[in-house]
């Protein structure tokens, strides 16, 4: 017994001791890097500012102390102030003397101590950068605060400019402060970059912290997730691992997982509410390489806040000598000049109602959208006519006809027949090849009625007024379909590998080659029809860069080929539909397809809002998911209302059952004589009570009580729509449960 104990107590001292040694020897390590993350996050000594207007500080080997604010421009509603020590600005509203500020008052900075976080939130700018000549990419943050830039400031009209200098990476760029009406302009030139060779730009952040509310403000972030989406500001909370970082019009890199992919980010908007106060910022310029940032209390810091973040390199994926996968930097730099316009509300107007109200002045006053909508016409049935499909067999596939072109006339017709007023018609798997099928063949199904067919259709559609658009894909292209080269005429990635799934059998086509023989190959053979126009489908919903060795293209060079695409049809047909309806096809679109009705769901998200809606209603017509395939179709038709969405379904004359085994077997339930008669219901309904508002622009929308939503109309209708089961009062109007009402101005429902 004492032997085994004496054993035991020699082990123990044994353990001990190594123990001890270990922490002896990591101590001076710990202690070095106490010391280099002090030295980090010490002031630089040779932080300069230099101006005609504003005096150098004087340098030491202390922090230096903020200076205060001097005023640097003015108008009828806002002042603009600068403080030479830091850059930091301040625009105070002079409607009620609201003071936004770029560097978050001390006072109010939660951080427990954290002096990097506390750093961060004084700081003009957050950028990220990289060594190119490391094996793998690892991207790195710093921020004003830790590199302490040498400045040198320019007067500019209603504004100033600043040059910063980061001696350590030998980056260095300038950033414009001017006042312009009701907002501030931000804008980073991008010639103005420079960079040295051991360290390169990502991405530059401004006014990360601009307005920044802690949690014990009212208000809430707006930020473009799918419809729009809000996040209230909260005293209790969970700390988050990431924030809502979304690059504008979708992934920045092509994916070809199309399950759980979150909703895009259609307009380059975002927005903070803080009391009654507000603020929008839109991406005016350089959009096409531009994140959006909200960061929620909780995320890194006690402070809710909301930016852009603008890109000037991306990652890809590049083969190593031993042929696996590396990240690496792209070589060349984003050249492009980036604009943040902030607009500012307050009072009543400090919501996100009038943010939506304020950027559909900007589409249709600088944008070049026209609207589309005639005042005091009939709510449009939205009819998605599935034509043809191919399906896969061992020698010859199989055309299944689903709906022939003399069908979908008598469909309309008894549309017509049944009350239905307007008719907005789209055609998929026209073409001999079929629905899904791409490059489609352009010319219209020999099986499904051939050319003379679809001319008898077109003239039928345009003798009622109804609009009739033919649905292609421009975008993607199948192993085995003519039409193209899989390897000169398909998106390469930065690799200069042929960007493609990992069967080699879905490829993303050119948008300039496509663009160069549109007309050759579509619009001329179709010259004749009295069509509405093409839909495009994936043009509104996906955006690439394009590294093809005949036609490279950045994503603002992808999407101006898409829309001359759009143009070309606009002129020709006097139409062009988009499905997605990112913001550049916005201007030539008469009609958008697939426009979400929900966000994709963070956990930091409290309310779906229709942003999106509101800033299109009245201007371009739109449909949703098909309401056949509704997952609730009571709770589902209610959005719809909500929204302003027109009544739409997705119709065959044959049973979707022929669609078995087929490429498109989503459309589960699809026979025209199934759904006609609750189509036609709703259809009379939704035109009945809702004529009088569509072509109104949407005034305001707002949360009544939980689960019931008021949307009001520019001429001052309401819709109150009631999801609970119960009915319930509303200013003495009832709602019945689960239904809506409409309340004319100043009349009863």
């Amino acid at each position: 017994m004492k032997t085994r104990l004496a054993k035991r107590w020699i082990y123990y001292l044994t353990v001990s001791v190594i123990i001890a040694a270990l922490v002896l020897l990591a101590l001076p390590s710990v202690q070095r890097a106490m010391e280099r993350a002090k030295e980090e996050m010490r002031p630089n000594k040779n932080q300069v500012v230099e101006s005609e207007q504003m005096p150098a500080p004087e340098e030491s080997g202390q922090p230096q102390k903020p200076t205060h604010y001097e005023k640097i421009a003015e108008n009828d509603r806002l002042e603009l102030q600068f403080r030479s020590s830091d850059s930091a600005i301040a625009v105070i509203d002079k409607s009620n003397g609201y003071r936004w500020e770029s560097a978050v008052p001390l006072q109010d900075v939660e951080t427990d101590g954290n002096e990097l976080w506390t750093a961060s939130s004084q700081s003009i700018f957050h950028l990220t950068y990289t060594d190119p000549h490391l094996p793998a990419l690892e991207t790195q943050e710093t921020n004003f605060a830790l590199e302490q830039p040498k400045m040198t400031t320019t007067s500019l009209e209603n504004g100033i400019s600043v040059r910063y200098e980061l001696p350590r990476l030998k980056i260095s760029f300038d950033m414009r402060f001017q006042l312009k009406g009701n907002a501030l302009e931000v804008t980073v030139p991008g010639q103005s970059i420079q960079e040295g060779e051991d360290n390169w730009l990502m991405s530059v952040a401004p006014l990360p912290f601009f307005g920044a509310a802690s949690d014990h403000d009212q208000g809430y972030a707006v930020y473009p997730d799918g419809p729009g989406a809000l996040s209230y500001f909260k005293t209790n909370h969970p700390n988050y691992l990431n924030p809502y970082r979304a690059s504008v019009y979708g992934a920045d890199t092509i994916t070809f997982n199309f399950f759980g992919r979150e909703q895009n980010a259609m307009l380059p908007i975002f927005g903070l509410k803080v009391g009654d106060n507000s603020f929008m910022g839109i991406i005016t310029q350089g959009e096409y390489d531009a994140n959006i940032l909200y960061s929620p209390s909780g995320y890194l810091i006690n402070l809710n806040r909301v930016s852009s973040e603008l890109v000037y390199r991306r990652e890809y994926e590049a083969v190593k000598k031993d042929g696996n996968l590396t990240k690496k930097p792209e070589k060349d730099l984003i050249r492009e000049d980036h604009t943040i316009r902030y607009m500012f509300f307050s009072g009543k107007e400090a919501d996100y109602s009038h943010m939506a109200t304020a950027y559909r002045e900007y589409l249709l006053d600088e944008q070049g959208v026209i609207p589309k909508v005639k005042k005091g016409e009939a709510v449009p049935f939205g009819l998605d006519l599935l034509m043809g499909i191919k399906k896969d067999q061992i020698l010859i596939d199989h055309f299944i006809q689903n709906t022939t072109f003399s069908e979908a006339q008598d469909m309309m017709e008894d549309l017509s027949q049944r009350g239905v007023q307007s008719i907005s018609a789209n055609l998929l798997g026209w073409t001999g090849e079929g629905y899904m099928s791409y490059p489609s063949g352009y010319k219209p199904s020999r099986k499904l009625g051939g050319t003379s067919g679809l001319a008898k259709l077109s003239e039928y559609a345009k003798a009622k007024n109804y609009q009739l658009f033919l649905q292609d894909n421009y975008v993607e292209a199948w192993k085995g379909n003519d039409g193209f080269s899989s390897r000169k005429d398909v998106v390469v990635g930065a690799n200069h590998f042929v960007v493609t799934d990992r069967y080699s059998e879905l490829f993303y086509l050119n948008a300039g080659k496509q663009n160069a023989h549109f007309q050759k190959k579509v619009l001329n053979p179709l010259r004749k029809l009295g069509i509405t126009g093409i839909n495009f489908d994936g043009i509104g919903s996906q955006l690439y860069y394009d590294y093809n060795d005949d036609y490279p293209l950045k994503r603002g060079g992808t999407a101006k080929q898409w829309t001359e695409m759009m143009e070309k049809s606009v002129l020709q047909f006097g139409g062009a539909a988009s499905v997605g309806g990112n913001g550049y096809s916005l201007k030539h679109s008469s009609r958008l397809f697939g426009i979400p009705m929900e966000d994709s769901g963070f956990f930091f998200t409290d309310e779906t809002i229709p942003f999106y809606q509101m800033a299109l209603h009245g201007i371009i017509p739109y449909s949703g998911d098909p309401q056949n395939l509704f997952y609730d179709p009571q709770l589902q038709y209610l959005k719809m209302v909500e929204y302003g969405y027109m009544p739409y379904y997705q119709l065959t004359m044959n049973h979707s059952e022929d669609l078995k085994d087929t490429i498109y077997s989503d459309l589960f339930s699809s026979a025209y004589s199934n759904w006609v008669d609750q189509a036609v219901q709703y259809y009379k309904e939704m035109n009945d009570k809702l004529r009088s508002v569509w072509s109104q622009t949407m005034k305001e929308h707002r949360k009544l009580q939980d689960d019931v939503y008021e949307v009001v109309y520019e001429d001052g209708t309401r819709v109150i729509v009631n999801y609970t089961p119960g009915e319930v009062t509303v200013d003495h109007h009832v709602v019945p449960g689960k239904n809506f009402i409409v309340v004319p101005k100043g009349g009863s429902a």
